[in-house]
């Protein structure tokens, strides 16, 4: 149960930074949250299965979908 809750927790601030920032890199993230690869990988995908954020095709920039 604790890994689900640290996940979600990853999860909500990797999206916090992103609209913050609205465009990041993933190891400008990486940096920011000092997270594993493993973690900040697995807080992406959640957000990105999810259509919170999304990558655009050049280039390694995400970011964050507008709630407005």
């Amino acid at each position: 149960m604790k890994s689900i809750e640290k996940a979600t927790n990853n999860m909500k601030m990797v999206y916090s930074i992103l609209c913050n920032l609205k465009k990041c890199t993933i190891f400008e993230l990486q940096k920011l949250t000092k997270f594993r690869d493993v973690d900040l990988c697995l807080a992406l995908g959640y957000l990105l299965q999810n259509n919170q954020i999304y990558q655009k095709r050049r280039g390694c920039k995400l970011n964050c979908v507008s709630k407005e």
